[in-house]
């Protein structure tokens, strides 16, 4: 064997014992579907409550893997994930950690347009560089009807499976996503290359056939409402020197606003919690102020709590903002520190008052889960209790979209039923979960999973659901086009009435 022979050689042998390989035996790969079953019925939260018959799926992927001697790992991970995605845990993943995207060129193929979604509909778009706006890319016919000839919605659901259990206002949005992404998800579907997509337009009435290549790059679509895209905050959370008075202004002399993109924790910015305070104070004097988090990923509850002294009025204060349940088999029933940095305390807690424990006995005495937790599976509850502190005089709006997840959607249900509080806008994505991160013995594939049953005020959870605004205001086709951000304008508008004299 030559030198070079030889160094490939135990290059394999060394890829192969690091765990690089791309393929498994059956047997080792039906080893790892058996462990993602156990790790679901100990560690996952939402599993435990989801109405699917996941017997009947699990035997369906054992099938198929059984029919062959070996199957790549992406293939097993691609399986894996058709589960994962009948829980309504909206943080549930599953990632092959050495996957190369790049190495297979249908996989890193986009849908040719942009996409958005007007009302019910879904628009192809073209992005005018000039104006800054979209536009249709046929004005005649403005609406998808079908991809390859099926109607676009059939489409999704069949291929966009991952967003299924998503809230209803944001599973369009989310799908659009992976319609953008559509290489990826033929991939999914085994096909190894496709050079051409039919697109069939509509305006209602007739149709148009358009024949376009896949793009080699993804045709992002951005919200002009979306504050995480705003070009003025587009540094917020990555630029340490980012400055943050240009998230509050005056949108008119009584009108106070302050965009919040992203849920920081204040160990990412220091700076934050101090300017909070600050600009609060800065506009006690408003008639009302608008907090804007479209489109805000969430993070951490630290400014949650910020502000909920603030926002929390005397009589409303102890307010119990959240509950939530973790699996039992995990810990004993002490204060963990994931629950900890969540503001969640159980009710024996040191960090619970007996005030605090009294509005809990009295929250309680009408509240009710949308399911009966299993207490054989999950711990006694854990409370999110918010308290007045300097509290404001104005009422506040909370601006929304289907784009709030995670931390952004305990923001919006912590504080929705509050007297002065009005939530605006549409239905958030949802999402509350304590995830962790697992590796399958074989594969090392990563499972992201939820640990934490997380209910709203309503008894609801967030994942799934969403929470519903006080107040809707949809997108309209001027803001789709980024023409106008007319979803603050029309809340503008509401602000103004409310605050006209009254005869």
């Amino acid at each position: 064997m030559t030198i070079r022979k030889t160094l490939v050689f135990l290059l394999v042998v060394l890829m192969s014992t690091m765990g690089f390989s791309q393929y498994l035996t059956k047997e080792k790969a039906l080893e790892d579907v058996k462990e993602l079953k156990t790790l679901l019925e100990k560690q996952s939260s939402y599993y435990q409550v989801s109405n699917f018959d996941f017997e009947k799926i699990f035997n369906e992927v054992e099938n198929k893997v059984s029919q062959e001697d070996s199957i790549p790992i992406y293939v097993l991970a691609f399986e894996l994930e058709k589960i994962i995605a009948n829980i309504i845990d909206r943080h549930a993943n599953i990632r092959v950690e050495n996957f190369e995207e790049d190495d297979y060129e249908l996989y890193s193929s986009y849908f040719p347009i942009i996409v958005s979604s007007l009302r019910d509909s879904i628009v192809a778009l073209t992005y005018n560089r000039t104006s800054k706006e979209y536009e249709y890319v046929d004005q005649t016919y403005p609406y998808i009807k079908k991809v390859d000839g099926v109607d676009v919605k059939d489409f999704l659901n069949k291929n966009a499976y991952t967003r299924k259990l998503s809230p209803k206002s944001a599973k369009q949005s989310d799908e659009l996503k992976d319609l953008r992404d559509i290489g990826e998800l033929y991939f999914k579907q085994g096909k190894k290359s496709l050079e051409n997509i039919e697109i069939t337009l509509t305006n209602g009435k007739t149709d148009k056939k358009i024949v376009l290549p896949l793009s080699n790059k993804r045709n992002w679509y951005f919200d002009i409402g979306t504050t995480s895209f705003n070009r003025d905050y587009i540094d917020f959370g990555r630029d340490k020197e980012f400055d943050l008075s240009k998230l509050d202004k005056w949108l008119t002399d009584t009108i106070a606003y302050l965009a919040i993109p992203s849920m920081l924790s204040y160990k990412e910015a220091p700076n934050l919690e101090p300017y909070l305070k600050a600009t609060i104070e800065k506009y006690r004097e408003s008639k009302a102020m608008i907090i804007d988090i479209r489109g805000n990923g969430g993070g951490t509850r630290d400014i949650l709590n910020t502000l909920s002294g603030y926002v929390v009025q005397p009589d409303q204060s102890p307010w119990v903002a959240n509950v939530a349940y973790v699996r039992s088999d995990q810990f004993l029933d002490e204060d963990i520190s994931s629950m900890q940095s969540r503001y969640l305390y159980n009710y024996n807690s040191e960090m619970l008052s007996d005030t605090d424990k009294k509005a809990i006995d009295d929250f309680n005495k009408n509240y009710e889960t949308e399911f009966k937790v299993d207490s054989t599976k999950f711990s006694e509850p854990y409370y999110m209790v918010l308290h007045s502190k300097q509290p404001i005089n104005f009422p506040v709006y909370i601006l929304v979209n289907e784009e709030c997840f995670s931390a952004a959607s305990v923001f919006t249900s912590a504080y929705k039923g509050l007297d002065n509080v009005k939530i605006v806008g549409v239905t958030t994505n949802g999402s509350s979960g304590r995830s962790q991160e697992f590796y399958l013995k074989n594969s090392n594939i990563r499972v992201k999973l939820s640990t934490m049953l997380s209910f709203q005020r309503n008894g609801k959870t967030l994942d799934g659901n969403g929470t519903t605004p006080d107040i809707s205001i949809e997108r309209d086709e001027n803001q789709v086009l980024r023409k106008r951000d007319t979803q603050l304008e029309k809340l503008i508008e509401i602000i103004k009435k409310q605050n006209e004299p009254k005869d």
